[in-house]
């Protein structure tokens, strides 16, 4: 008979390597939100939180009501799958409508951010690639992401 319990509560595997992250352990403090109202970028399948995915990384990203994420770009493909919520996002000079269920591509190095255009929380699954500090110094800056506006503490 196996030891279900055991399993239920392990969040590393025999080799030691992070399988499983809980909600109480989400990590914040990313680019997305520092210095800024209204936007929270928790951090779930990111190295810094103990995972060493070889290309990918996952977040969710939430924005309250009439508030927008920073306008910004980064070097690796990012998708976004909305979880709740309505909102616009803007890629370039365009603007297109997000709902709950909808999904979007965001290109290499194309500005992008998210508004919050709805009553309550717009929360969406963030799944981007890896994107490491050997960037530099070709990347413009000290961080994977280049956030292209002041933020609210400006």
């Amino acid at each position: 008979m196996t030891d279900t319990t055991a399993a239920t509560n392990a969040t590393h595997n025999e080799a030691g390597e992070r399988v499983v992250i809980s909600p109480a352990d989400f990590g914040g403090g990313a680019p997305m939100e520092v210095g800024r109202k209204g936007v929270r970028d928790k951090k779930l399948i990111y190295p810094e939180m103990g995972f060493d995915a070889a290309t990918l990384c996952l977040g969710v990203v939430e924005i309250d009501p009439g508030h927008h994420s920073p306008l910004h770009r980064h070097n690796c493909e990012e998708v976004y799958y909305v979880i709740e919520g309505d909102g616009e996002v803007e890629q370039g000079d365009e603007r297109f409508p997000l709902h709950t269920g909808d999904a979007v591509l965001n290109r290499v190095n194309v500005d992008h951010r998210v508004f919050n255009t709805g009553d309550g929380p717009l929360r969406m699954a963030v799944v981007g690639g890896i994107m490491l500090v050997p960037l530099l110094p070709t990347w413009p800056t000290d961080s994977p992401y280049e956030i292209l506006e002041p933020t609210d503490e400006a």
